[in-house]
């Protein structure tokens, strides 16, 4: 749990049981673009124990910059690190704080690039959805086993972004490493770009796209 929830808890520990509550949120999906080549590398090199330092290296270091920045981490999903804001903390600029987190992790992506290169492997991008919404935001499971956590449409739309960062380019041939929605634009102050209309799964209207005008 985010160091903020502990403390919730450990002052009310009625809040430890399932239910949720409506917010509207900000929600970052984030992962490493190109991981097949990274894997097949230490795979041929009979090495498992070096894929799961680099990949912890990875998380170490983008983790740190998601939580320096007021975010709550929901989960890493292998290579893929799930986050939100405005929960269980109050996050008035929660919007401009996941559009942030994401330009900075893309920035520490280039200080990981070097460091990738020093080792011989693959060259290695990082791409990032951020989305905002209305969702539920609570504790989710069984009786047994729950997790704190988000669940809705807003969120699912922030993981399809994740997923389409691989499909447009910067100048330098590399990876648009933050894509976000119309509906997070109308919200922060940053100097965006509309990079696209797409139709994605699970909505039958377009959403417009944009990037953060820095990250061309």
């Amino acid at each position: 749990l985010a160091p903020e929830m502990v403390k919730r808890l450990q002052k009310d520990p009625s809040l430890l049981k399932l239910g949720g509550e409506r917010r509207e949120m900000s929600f970052l999906f984030m992962d490493i673009v190109g991981f097949t080549p990274i894997s097949e590398h230490y795979k041929n090199n009979d090495d498992p124990e070096g894929l799961v330092e680099c990949i912890n290296d990875y998380l170490n270091r983008m983790t740190k910059i998601v939580l320096k920045n007021g975010s709550t981490v929901d989960k890493y999903m292998g290579d893929c690190i799930m986050a939100f804001w405005n929960a269980p903390m109050d996050c008035e600029n929660h919007a401009e704080m996941a559009v942030r987190t994401s330009i900075e992790c893309g920035i520490e992506t280039e200080n990981l690039k070097q460091s990738f290169k020093e080792k011989g492997l693959p060259e290695i991008n990082i791409g990032s959805g951020v989305n905002t919404g209305t969702c539920i935001v609570g504790n989710m499971g069984s009786d047994t086993r729950f997790d704190y956590s988000v669940i809705g449409d807003a969120v699912n739309l922030a993981a399809r972004l994740e997923a389409q960062t691989r499909n447009y380019k910067k100048a330098d041939g590399s990876i648009v490493n933050t894509l976000y929605s119309s509906y997070t634009r109308d919200l922060i102050d940053i100097e965006s770009i509309e990079v696209d209309k797409i139709k994605v799964k699970g909505k039958d209207e377009l959403v417009t796209i944009y990037k953060p005008k820095e990250n061309t």
